[in-house]
């Protein structure tokens, strides 16, 4: 029996993994990948203490401190399932393992929010990404598409400034929504041109991705971008379906919390992205992994 379970890779499972274990609780972390939304971030320049840092860099960095703690972990397993046999134990389950804890801290992020367009279950992978980081390097001379206007957009776009040959932001509003710094510095990049009003209705291609078809608004009006790469950035859904009502959810489907990041569930907390804390940052989550960690052991050592 574990003292405590942790389900999650990124910023609020690692501090609360590295809380947890400084508290001497008899800790499980269940992760299936690490970073979380930092595996999209290019460059990190608001974390207190490091001025500027790669995303996929800081992941590095955290999971290196989590492991130098003592506590158990498993790896690239995806949680199927949670079950509340009581106040003071939980059933955390995983397609080949069960593993039973004494309370449960949820930190398991988000997921890129998809277009539910045709063509793009087809050629994930095949042209389309969710991460620059990860793959801009394969569209060397490429033009290609990022979709969304808001920061992660942006983000991507400078990211690919250095391998594509044309760079399209398409957003669907009026406006984008970018913060001003990054608006000035893509406007001095003739490489990258901005699309509004620009609604992507369909992804096309053979084996590979080789265009896309957007409209502005205007029925009839539909045009066709032929591009080799698609990076959607389009925001995000909170990672809470394996829940299946076992916590209370908001209509977007993240876990509400008190400010003691307890759920509606006594022995479950949860902290990060999945929550519906505001602000989905890096220093926030890791924050708030901190605090679920800390009440967490309260709890424990009270019941």
């Amino acid at each position: 029996m574990n003292d405590l379970i942790i389900i999650g890779g990124g910023p609020a499972a690692v501090s609360a993994g590295i809380y947890s274990a400084r508290k001497k609780l008899k800790t499980l972390l269940i992760s299936k990948g690490w970073g979380g939304q930092l595996n999209y971030a290019p460059l990190i320049e608001n974390y207190p203490g490091i001025k500027e840092i790669l995303g996929i860099d800081l992941v590095k960095k955290m999971t290196e401190h989590l492991k130098s703690n003592n506590l158990e972990i498993v790896e690239n397993r995806e949680v199927k399932g949670v079950e509340l046999i009581s106040d003071q134990e939980v059933r955390i389950l995983t397609p080949d393992q069960e593993y039973m804890g004494k309370a449960l801290i949820i930190a398991s992020g988000r997921v890129p929010r998809k277009l539910g367009i045709p063509g793009e279950e087809k050629f994930i992978g095949k042209g389309i990404s969710f991460c620059a980081t990860c793959d801009a390097p394969l569209f060397q001379d490429k033009e290609v598409a990022v979709v969304g206007g808001g920061n992660a957009g942006f983000g991507i776009a400078l990211e690919l400034f250095d391998y594509a040959s044309k760079i399209y932001i398409l957003e669907a509003t009026e406006e984008v929504c970018a913060d001003e710094s990054l608006q000035e510095k893509i406007n001095k990049i003739d490489k990258i041109g901005i699309i509004t009003k620009a609604k992507v209705s369909e992804i096309k291609g053979d084996d590979f991705v080789n265009g896309l078809i957007y409209s502005n608004g205007t029925a009839g009006k539909e045009r066709e971008l032929p591009v080799k790469g698609i990076f959607l950035a389009i925001g995000s859904v909170a990672n809470s379906s394996f829940l299946k009502n076992m916590v209370e959810l908001n209509k977007q489907g993240e876990i509400k919390i008190d400010a003691c990041n307890k759920t509606s569930q006594p022995n479950i907390f949860a902290a990060g992205d999945v929550t519906n804390v505001s602000h989905k940052q890096v220093i926030i989550a890791a924050g708030e992994g901190a605090k679920a960690a800390l009440n967490a052991y309260e709890y424990i050592k009270n019941n």
